[in-house]
């Protein structure tokens, strides 16, 4: 359970303290490692979690064991004012030891916490499809993505979940009714309708989503591409477009994007549609299907 520190350092800056810092050291060492065994001990994992968990646990040790040692090297080289004496003291470099000393800490903290997440990432993309899925069914309430691949089954299996547990409410105020007991207030029953709704919007909207066009095509000067992965309709010229072409996409909730250097909108059918109806209004420019050449030529 324990991290073993380097002994010598640990004496020799007890030896220059008042309080055996070099122990207390050793203490705050095993206090990390022993925060990071509790927070995972009642986990329930697959055997994959398990291989990734004991191997974490290991490379955490060692994380702890080599920046604990270099902090308690950097301690040894100083000696508090209390310890020497104030003759002949020699404060500035023991400021710039101090100085080292805490930036070691905030270092070695950051290290910890990057470790944690790093950690839980990998378990968390460790789970089965099936675990996931049931852990949802479950009322696991992590927010789901919508690029996520098994946002669709994740959203189907949170709204099972909801629908049982709105049933159970309206169980519970069916028996209170029989007993004369008191009912659930009305706001519960509101709320979770409003959480079912919500979740069933979400599925129309992926499958709206999941007939979008995605791709893109040229046109005579320039791009457009429909980008599921951003969600948005994309439009890249070569050239900066005359005002006229301007004024039309802003008409058309266009917004010049610097960040991806194109003009763009959010990504909906009414959006392609629009897309291609603008450009045929706007001079009838020739576009080629980029993920098809075989078609030549398609007049927007």
């Amino acid at each position: 359970m324990n991290i073993e520190l380097d002994k010598d350092l640990i004496s020799r800056c007890n030896n220059q303290s008042m309080f055996n810092r070099g122990d207390h050291i050793q203490e705050d060492a095993n206090h990390e490692y022993t925060q990071f065994l509790e927070r995972y001990k009642d986990r329930e994992l697959n055997s994959s979690q398990l291989e990734i968990l004991n191997k974490r646990k290991e490379q955490f040790k060692e994380l702890v064991t080599s920046t604990y040692n270099h902090y308690l090297e950097t301690n040894t080289n100083f000696v508090p004012v209390t310890v020497a004496g104030p003759a002949n003291y020699p404060s500035n470099k023991m400021n710039k030891v101090m100085d080292r000393m805490d930036k070691i800490m905030s270092e070695t903290n950051e290290k910890i916490q990057k470790f944690y997440k790093n950690t839980d990432d990998m378990l968390k993309n460790a789970y089965t499809k099936d675990e996931i899925i049931s852990k949802y069914r479950s009322g696991y309430n992590e927010p789901i993505s919508s690029d996520d691949p098994l946002a669709k089954e994740k959203l189907e299996a949170k709204l099972e979940y909801l629908k049982e547990k709105h049933n159970s409410y309206k169980e519970f105020n069916k028996r209170a009714r029989q007993s004369g007991t008191d009912q659930l207030p009305p706001y519960v029953l509101a709320n979770s309708n409003q959480n079912i709704k919500s979740v069933e919007d979400r599925l129309k909207t992926l499958d709206k989503m999941s007939k979008i066009e995605s791709g893109g095509y040229y046109f005579d000067n320039g791009e457009v591409r429909f980008d599921k992965e951003d969600m948005r309709v994309k439009i890249f010229f070569d050239s900066i477009p005359n005002e006229e072409t301007r004024k039309e996409l802003k008409s058309h909730a266009f917004k010049w994007s610097p960040k991806n250097q194109a003009w763009q909108r959010k990504l909906t059918n009414d959006a392609i549609y629009m897309t291609k109806r603008m450009f045929k209004d706007i001079g009838s420019l020739e576009i080629r299907k980029v993920a098809d050449y075989t078609d030549k030529s398609m007049t927007m």
